[in-house]
Order: C-alpha cells, then sequence, then structure tokens
C-alpha cells in the first residue's frame, strides 16, 4: 500500500513542484540524446552530463572545474565565440563541428542569474552526423533537421496521465516568445495543439500509453507569442507506473522545427524546379539532335543522319538476310536552274522535290535524306531490286508531274536522275558494306546522268526507261 506521501502529485505545493522539477530536470539531462554542459563566464566546464562525455571522450570528474582550452582546445575558440556573444547580449550563433569522423551541431544559450546577469552559458553537443544523409522517410527527414538546427531553446515538459495536466520548463516561453513574467502553470495537455494536428498528436500519445510503442514521437504547430506559428518536435517516454503497471507520468523534450520545415519546403521547391530545368534541358537536347540531324531547308534527315541509319539498316539487313535498296537522288541542271532563276527559286525547287521524295519513300516505310546540294538519298529496307525500281519509276513520273519549269534543259521542265544499288544474297558484290553500296548508288547515278539524265541506273549499268 503506497503511502500518502508517494500518492501525492508533483503539483501539490510550490517547494516540491520546485524539488520534483529539479530532479526531472537533472534526470533529462544525462538521459537525453544530446550532450549537454555549462560554461561559466570564464569558459570553465560547470557541469558535463553523460552524452557529452561519451561524445568528447572525457570523463566529467576530469572536465568540471577547467579550462575550455585544457579540455577542449580543437573547439575551445567556438566556444569563446558563442561565450562572448552571450556575455555580449548578441545573439548566440551555432557551431558546425567536426571530431573524430562525427559532425556536431554547437548550440549555445546564455544563463543568467536572479539580477539578470550573464554568468555563462549552456551549450548543447547535437550529433548530425546522420543528418548529412538523405533519408527516404519524412520522419527520418524530420528527425535530421530537427538535429541540424536543434537550438538551446528547447524545453522540457511532464505530463501526469491521471490529472492530464502538463508542466513546461521556462524555455517553452522564450522559445515562443511568450511573457517570461509569468507565472508558471501546469496547463490541459495537447491545449497549445494546433486544432488540424490535435488528432495524430493524441494518437502517438496513446500508442505509448498502451504499450503499442516505446517512445512518445509527434510533429505538430503551436502559436507563437506575437503571432504566427511554429513546428515543434516532440520526443520522450513513459518514466512513471503505477503498482498495478499502469503509466503515470510521461517525460518529454520538445524543440522547435520552424527553421527545418522551411528548409524542407524550399528543397522540395528546389526539387521541383530541377525537375522542370531537366525537362527543359531535355527537350532542348532533343531539339539539337533534331537540328544537328536535319536539313534546315527541307526538313529531311541530313547527310550525317543518313549516314546512322545506313549502318544500323545494313547491319540489320546482313543479321536478318534481307535485302536493302539505296537510291540516290539528283536534280538536273540544278546550277543551271539557280543561274536562270536564283539561288530563293532553287530552295523552292529543293522543297518541292523534297516533299515529293519523302510521300513516296515514307509511304513504303523507308526514309529519304538530302545528301547534298542537289542530291537526295533514299533507303528501302527489305525492298528487293524489282521493289527499288518500281519506287525510282515513281519518283520520275511525280517530279515530272511537278511540272517546273526549266528553260536550261532540252525538255523545259524539272527532273531528276537515280542511281539504284541493293544488298541481297544473290549479290556478293555489294556485301563489302554500308561505304561500298553507297558508292555502288552513286556511280549507277553518274550512269545515269551520262546516258541523257531523267532516268535511272542500276550498278553503274545503264537500265532504260
Amino acid at each position: 500500500m503506497p503511502s500518502s506521501k508517494s500518492r501525492q502529485s508533483p503539483f501539490d505545493t510550490q517547494n516540491e513542484r520546485g524539488v520534483d522539477r529539479l530532479l526531472q530536470i537533472e534526470a533529462v539531462y544525462d538521459k537525453v540524446p544530446v550532450g549537454l554542459c555549462y560554461l561559466n563566464r570564464d569558459g570553465v566546464f560547470v557541469t558535463v552530463n553523460d552524452q557529452l562525455s561519451r561524445m568528447l571522450g572525457i570523463t566529467s570528474d576530469h572536465a568540471i572545474g577547467r579550462s575550455i582550452d585544457d579540455i577542449v582546445p580543437d573547439h575551445a575558440a567556438l566556444l569563446r565565440i558563442s561565450l562572448a556573444a552571450a556575455l555580449e547580449a548578441r545573439i548566440v550563433p551555432d557551431h558546425e563541428l567536426e571530431r573524430s569522423g562525427e559532425t556536431f551541431m554547437l548550440s549555445a544559450a546564455p544563463v543568467t542569474n536572479d539580477l539578470g546577469e550573464v554568468v555563462g552559458i549552456s551549450v548543447a553537443y547535437t550529433n548530425i552526423t546522420n543528418m548529412k544523409a538523405m533519408s527516404e522517410r519524412l520522419a527520418q527527414i524530420e528527425q535530421r533537421t530537427a538535429y541540424a538546427l536543434e537550438s538551446a531553446g528547447q524545453w522540457i515538459w511532464d505530463m501526469n496521465i491521471a490529472t492530464n495536466r502538463v508542466w513546461r520548463s521556462p524555455q517553452y516561453r522564450a522559445l515562443l516568445g511568450l511573457d517570461p513574467a509569468s507565472p508558471d502553470t501546469e496547463n490541459v495537455a495537447w491545449d497549445i495543439v494546433h486544432a488540424d494536428d490535435k488528432a495524430h498528436v493524441i494518437q502517438a500519445f496513446e500508442d505509448v500509453v498502451s504499450g503499442r510503442k516505446q517512445h512518445f514521437e509527434a510533429v505538430y504547430r503551436v502559436p507563437r507569442g506575437g503571432g504566427g506559428e511554429a513546428w515543434i518536435l516532440s520526443r520522450g517516454k513513459i518514466v512513471e507506473y503505477g503498482p498495478d503497471g499502469s503509466p503515470l507520468r510521461l517525460l518529454a523534450t520538445s524543440v522547435d522545427i520552424s527553421s527545418q520545415k522551411l528548409i524542407e519546403e524550399q528543397l522540395s521547391s528546389t526539387v521541383q524546379l530541377r525537375l522542370e530545368l531537366e525537362q527543359k534541358l531535355l527537350e532542348a537536347n532533343r531539339k539539337l539532335k533534331k537540328l544537328s540531324e536535319s536539313d534546315h531547308l527541307t526538313n529531311l534527315p541530313n547527310r550525317r543522319k543518313f549516314g546512322r541509319l545506313l549502318k544500323r539498316e545494313y547491319e540489320r539487313a546482313n543479321d536478318l538476310e534481307q535485302p536493302l535498296a539505296l537510291l540516290m537522288i539528283d536534280i538536273d541542271h540544278f546550277k543551271a536552274y539557280n543561274d536562270l532563276y536564283g539561288h530563293m527559286a532553287g530552295d523552292r525547287c529543293l522543297v518541292q522535290v523534297g516533299r515529293v521524295l519523302n510521300r513516296i519513300i515514307r509511304e513504303g516505310t523507308g526514309v529519304v535524306a538530302r545528301f547534298g546540294g542537289e542530291e537526295f538519298a533514299a533507303l528501302l529496307p527489305a525492298a528487293t531490286i524489282d521493289d527499288a525500281t518500281e519506287v525510282a519509276k515513281t519518283i520520275l513520273d511525280s517530279v515530272a508531274n511537278l511540272q517546273l519549269d526549266h528553260e536550261g534543259t532540252q525538255a523545259g521542265k524539272t527532273s531528276v536522275s537515280i542511281g539504284i544499288s541493293v544488298l541481297d544474297r544473290i549479290n556478293p558484290a555489294t556485301l563489302g558494306g554500308p561505304d561500298e553500296l553507297l558508292n555502288l548508288a552513286d556511280r549507277a547515278l553518274y550512269e545515269a546522268k551520262r546516258a541523257g539524265r531523267g532516268r535511272l541506273s542500276m550498278w553503274g549499268s545503264f537500265a532504260a526507261d
């Protein structure tokens, strides 16, 4: 049967409450996963918690009463910067420290006596090594960012589960900009939590009270004294149980992670912007590639693109043992056409002929390119000699049907000459490679032009119309 004293609430009397709070603070001081110490205004260690002893590889007995220059010479200068800022009533900066392969965030806050004089600083060493790595889960991101920007403005709170009342340490008021002169009060649990966040905070509390989880952890918003809201991260555990095993007290710490939340939003915005820029870059690269492989006048593939297509189709035809036809097409007496009608008219002639060729060749699943000047080249995959001949005849007729005047020719109309080469299993002469197939078509074109133009030729041997 517990005594009446053991059943007393820590809220019964002011003295008992002060003693209890001191015990609470001392207990948390040693158990929080943050290295903590108190330095007087001369830079001498007054207190060192267990976590900091482990972090720095020192003992509290060895450090207490000694100067920071003796105990932590590698970063004593950083601590003195923080101490000087506190003594001069300036903002105390945070510092990042690399030590023994690990990264620590040094956060400090001034400590004052009853007269309001700064007598030293409270320093928190937070190991933020793991926060350097990105995490896929939001909870991990919140934890890392909380450690990264954690400050000495964190507060301790103690919840009496039976009465649903909470005591909060004075840092709570300083952090949220509340009146520090207001008397301490025991508040209703979750009374400061934003309405939209209250449900999941209570759920986290119920998870730890029921035993489903060992630790309480929640992120939520609370109002600031000067207006606006602060994002808060709270972590804690059950520290006292009744005789029947029921939880009596939840002890936790809270820290303002508003800066981290802002960083997350900025990071998310930056990632989105980067994705958009990458997409634009891909589009620009596609356009540049198309421009580099296209003829600017006819919009047909250029000679560079045709060379790649020829190599690909040649290898494919060999692998599948299929035929492949190549046509070289030249506009007859084109120099004379330019001399007679001007280069603008010559450009229009090239565009018109290119359109005719593209329409005919694409119908047969082939490809046509502007090879250079007034020359065009076409590939006809799986086309036999007969197939290529039929396509070439269609081209001759279609160009003639354009009825483009050309007084520099005997017929008075624009015409083309065509050379044909075909890769197939019965033509070993064409098996020397794609360049040889191209050369054969070029030689055939030469034969067609020498034979009078406006006609087609096969492998350098004149073929009648």
